[in-house]
């Protein structure tokens, strides 16, 4: 698949978050579950809703690996397929819901991706 070609079949979403410091465990606990209630809303656009929660504190024993450490929640989310995946993305709900929670947030990871043959390469 080249770069231009809008890839088909269910996308799966990636996302970790790291809020700041001061931010409390009931605000995180707020964030995950309006997330988790504006996926429930779009039914007819995921395939398979979020699942996740906090890291575990696996050990590697990798030389001269560098591991991020420090996020607070993360999920796994399958869309149907990429136009519903730029629907969902382009939702008035969504975009408030980034607004919200952006000031809260040191860093987030979000990787969206389709399954290919040898994981693409």
């Amino acid at each position: 698949m080249s770069s231009t070609t809008t890839p088909s079949g269910p996308v799966t979403r990636i996302a970790t978050f790291r809020f700041h410091p001061h931010v409390t465990a009931t605000q995180k606990a707020d964030r995950a579950r309006a997330f988790l209630e504006l996926y429930a809303q779009h039914p007819e656009l995921v395939f398979e809703g979020p699942k996740g929660g906090r890291p575990l504190d696996t050990k590697l024993e990798l030389t001269g690996v560098k591991r991020e450490v420090g996020w607070d929640l993360g999920f796994v989310v399958v869309f149907k397929d990429e136009e519903a995946r730029r629907t969902f993305d382009s939702n008035p709900g969504h975009e408030s819901l980034k607004n919200e929670t952006d000031p809260l947030l040191a860093q987030v990871f979000v990787y969206d991706f389709v399954k290919q043959e040898n994981l693409g390469w």
